[in-house]
């Protein structure tokens, strides 16, 4: 028995010793870097290679500037409101009366005025035809010329002295009526442009007018334009037909080009941002200055593609590979070959087919 335990323990340490020494044949194993085992009870988050359109998208915002708006008020304080003559959405001409304050006999004291202007230059015409005649009649009343001179003088002389009264009359006659249409036109509003109404306030009775207070806005009603700084103006050339949303409605648009509209140029540099105008295609009189939009342009594209999530992607070893579930349970992976990042998803060039499920996360 001793005999035999010393053998059997000589066996064992031989084989150790063998095995130690690599003289034994190694037991295969699977390689495990970066696969990892899983038990076959685990749950994965799977996502399918699936075929459609990618596009690589980005939003631009842009600022509603008009070309020319006009906001205008009366030009006098604590008067009441006579009558508003327009509303919005009203097309008016440079020039048209838009409202007016209460002229409290303003207009009876410019007729008075001007019918005085009118006496005068029609006393200033009349004198100088007596003038004419009283001379004619100086001249025949003395064959001498002395006396002839004399009479002259004094028909002359005295002519003057009505003409010079006349004149100062009509000169303080003159000014009197531009105070009175002063104060008319600080009374009333012209629109300064052709072009719509967009604004007009709603004036009670009792309201009395500030100077501080818009009254009317009219705007240049020929265009719209859109503003926008970014560094996606290379994606943009004049031209280029656009859809703008302003609080959830969106305007139909182009990229304008910048002299053509009188607009001094700007420099655009590659790699930085650079100034972009739209232009409505149609005309929208219910923008605001400053309003905000955004446009979504397309930088990249691509049509009838193989496409998997963006999670399913991992880097490892300087390799781009997805992880999958073999047939035998294993979490395992396989590199692939990628191209366009757009929406969530990149392109698959190689390495995966349609339909094929890969890990998730």
């Amino acid at each position: 028995m001793t005999a035999k335990r010393w053998l059997a323990g000589g066996l064992i340490a031989g084989c150790v010793l063998l095995g130690g020494c690599s003289l034994l044949p190694a037991q295969e194993t699977r390689r495990t870097a970066p696969l990892l085992r899983e038990t076959a009870a685990e749950d994965f988050t799977l996502t399918y290679v699936t075929r459609g359109d990618m596009r690589l998208t980005r939003k631009i915002s842009c600022t509603y500037v008009p070309i020319r708006k006009e906001s205008l008020s009366f030009a006098v304080n604590g008067e009441y409101v006579d009558e508003m003559f327009v509303k919005p959405g009203d097309a008016v001409m440079k020039g048209q009366l838009l409202g007016q304050l209460r002229l409290d006999g303003v207009n009876d004291r410019i007729d008075e005025c001007e019918y005085a202007i009118r006496t005068l230059k029609l006393r200033l015409s009349q004198q100088e035809e007596a003038r004419a005649l009283a001379l004619e009649r100086a001249d025949a009343r003395s064959s001498d010329e002395a006396a002839r001179r004399s009479a002259r003088d004094a028909v002359n002389a005295d002519y003057d002295a009505r003409r010079q009264s006349a004149e100062d009359s009509l000169g303080i006659q003159t000014l009197r009526l531009e105070t009175l249409k002063r104060q008319k036109a600080q009374r009333q509003l012209f629109s300064p442009i052709d072009g719509t109404v967009t604004y007009v306030k709603q004036y009670k009775e009792s309201t009395v007018t500030s100077e501080s207070e818009r009254a009317v806005t009219v705007v240049d009603s020929t265009m719209s334009l859109f503003r926008a700084t970014t560094e996606y103006w290379d994606a943009l050339p004049v031209g280029t037909q656009v859809m703008i949303t302003v609080r959830k409605t969106e305007y139909a648009a182009t990229v304008a080009d910048e002299a053509a509209l009188g607009l001094a140029v700007t420099a655009h540099t590659p790699g930085e941002k650079g100034t972009l105008y739209f232009t409505l295609d149609q005309p929208a009189l219910e923008l605001e200055d400053n309003d905000r939009g955004s446009t979504t342009i397309t930088l990249d594209g691509r049509d009838d593609v193989l496409m998997v999530s963006e999670k399913a992607v991992s880097r490892a070893a300087g390799q781009t590979i997805v992880y999958y579930q073999d047939a035998e349970g294993m979490k395992t992976y396989k590199p692939v070959e990628l191209g366009l990042c757009a929406g969530g998803y990149y392109e698959v060039l190689s390495g995966l087919s349609e339909g094929e499920a890969v890990i998730a996360g």
